[in-house]
């Protein structure tokens, strides 16, 4: 099984994945993943072509901070960016998935994504769609005081995600992130013993080949 948890920015999705780990999950960081794809010879091709020779440098090694600059002026450069890079980024997902199911069959994977709803059909990678919320004061603060931006940077990443509305619509499983870490990991470890459940279930219950 496959779980996606996503949410938007500060609202909190990688501590619960670290509660699903800590509860044996296979985790995958697309953040990690993206990073290998836009290394990929014809995503890195691609770039070049559309952004400029300029953000590789005289190695041809991709220059990630010139090809953000480049990228990120406008809608319409985002979206090219995105249009390059997400297909190879979502495929490289889905062959780790399945090779971490490949060696433990009854061990869930669980995919840390924030756009796994802007990726398009999330049921094509996820079995399971975990969404973590906060109130939007509250994912500002985190946000601001964990990486560093300011509020307008925050609001900005903000615009570029899906409102948190429409995850939740989407979702299988919402978890609230607006207290204490403390219950955080409690309601987490809920969802994650509903999930494992499930899973026992689904697998116990195949007939053998």
């Amino acid at each position: 099984m496959i779980v996606g948890v996503t949410g938007g920015i500060g609202a909190g999705k990688s501590r619960v994945c670290e509660v699903f780990a800590r509860g044996g999950a296979y985790v995958i960081e697309a953040d990690e993943v993206g990073r290998a794809a836009v290394d990929d010879p014809g995503v890195l091709r691609s770039l070049a072509e559309t952004f400029g020779r300029g953000i590789l440098d005289e190695n041809g090694v991709l220059i990630r901070r010139e090809l953000g600059r480049r990228a990120f002026v406008s809608t319409e450069t985002r979206d090219r960016l995105n249009a390059i890079v997400w297909p190879t980024l979502v495929e490289k997902l889905k062959d780790r998935a399945r090779s971490a199911l490949a060696q433990r069959a009854e061990r869930p994977v669980v995919i840390d994504a924030a756009l796994i709803l802007e990726w398009g059909d999330h049921h094509e990678l996820c079995d399971i769609l975990v969404v973590v919320t906060a109130p939007e004061t509250v994912r500002i603060q985190r946000a601001m005081e964990r990486k560093g931006l300011s509020e307008a940077e925050v609001r900005e990443r903000m615009a570029c995600q899906l409102p948190e509305s429409d995850k939740v619509e989407a979702a299988d499983f919402v978890i609230e992130n607006a207290r204490s870490a403390a219950e955080l990991e409690s309601v987490a470890l809920s969802v994650w013993r509903q999930i494992v459940k499930s899973v026992r279930k689904e697998t116990s219950g195949k007939s053998p080949d």
